[in-house]
């Protein structure tokens, strides 16, 4: 073979190794740029009645699906819906506290439908504890037995787990930090001021779930957990009402709002128009105000979804 056939040869050789890289590079760029980005949907449920609730479903990376709470019985169609859209499981359920508009959801799904609920996460004071101090009407404690009766439903009891304080429950891109337990020695509001307060945190963003956290416990949180509670997101205590005090708020700094709150709640309308009631709605969205919150997402709005990436 002489020379000039050789380097012929090897030229072509070389073209093709070229046209081959640029082939392999250009189909990688086209893929990278076409890649759907996942990022976490967090999704805060409207209330299908009159009533006061708190739900909210979360989305992760991987599209693994996680409730908290739920809201009432009455908003379990809703619910079931968003779970079915989802994929029709749930990887991990944390319920704050026994009340029926934060717990009666997750009853009806699982005493009447199949749904597979992988982990439940719980903080509870023992049954006669709520019998004492807990029920503020005369309805609730029959509603606290439900749930505990449901929780040792045999088909979920084997998933059910009683968080500590400062845990951290690692669900895919998401981590959910336990930053408030149940408060036994807490008398006065007693339900609620046991409620399990949550910091969920993103690739970029924080979320602190205060469930129904009152002012004294709302107090102890300011005292043993200061250093956690700065947040992007805060959902508002109490429906946004008599929840924890303005401190508790200034330490969070939140740029964004997540109020479980009906129109009527968040008017004071007590049914003769707006102001005419006694809730402590009105106080709570001045200090919101102060703190130059930049967005409000209200549960009188319908079901709202944000992305958090």
């Amino acid at each position: 073979m002489n020379n000039n056939r050789r380097n012929n040869i090897k030229i072509v050789t070389f073209s093709i190794l070229i046209l081959l890289m640029i082939s392999f590079v250009v189909v990688y760029i086209f893929s990278k740029g076409n890649k759907e980005i996942k990022t976490t949907k967090l999704t805060q449920l409207k209330n299908n009645t009159n009533r006061q609730m708190m739900g909210y479903i979360i989305k992760t990376e991987n599209d693994n699906t996680v409730v908290i709470d739920g809201g009432t019985k009455d908003d379990t169609e809703n619910l079931i819906q968003w779970i079915n859209q989802q994929g029709g499981e749930v990887h991990s359920w944390f319920i704050t506290h026994p009340h029926i508009d934060h717990m009666g959801a997750f009853l009806k799904i699982v005493e009447e439908t199949e749904i597979p609920i992988n982990h439940i996460y719980v903080t509870l004071n023992d049954l006669t504890w709520y019998e004492k101090n807990g029920p503020t009407e005369a309805n609730e404690i029959n509603e606290v037995k439900e749930f505990f009766d449901v929780i040792q439903n045999s088909r979920i009891s084997r998933v059910v787990q009683e968080v500590y304080l400062d845990q951290n429950i690692e669900i895919d891109n998401l981590n959910f930090e336990i930053i408030g337990v149940k408060n036994p020695e807490i008398i006065n509001n007693g339900n609620n001021n046991s409620s399990m307060v949550i910091k969920m945190h993103s690739d970029t963003k924080t979320v602190i779930f205060l469930a129904d956290t009152g002012e004294e416990s709302g107090k102890k949180l300011l005292e043993n957990q200061s250093d956690k509670l700065k947040a992007n997101i805060v959902q508002m205590a109490h429906h946004g009402q008599n929840g924890v005090t303005e401190d508790v708020y200034k330490a969070i700094n939140p740029e964004i709002c997540l109020w479980p709150t009906p129109d009527w709640l968040w008017n004071n309308d007590s049914g003769e128009g707006e102001d005419s009631g006694d809730w402590k709605t009105k106080i709570t969205r001045e200090w919101m105000n102060k703190l130059n919150v930049k967005k409000n997402i209200i549960g009188k709005d319908g079901d709202q979804t944000i992305e958090l990436p």
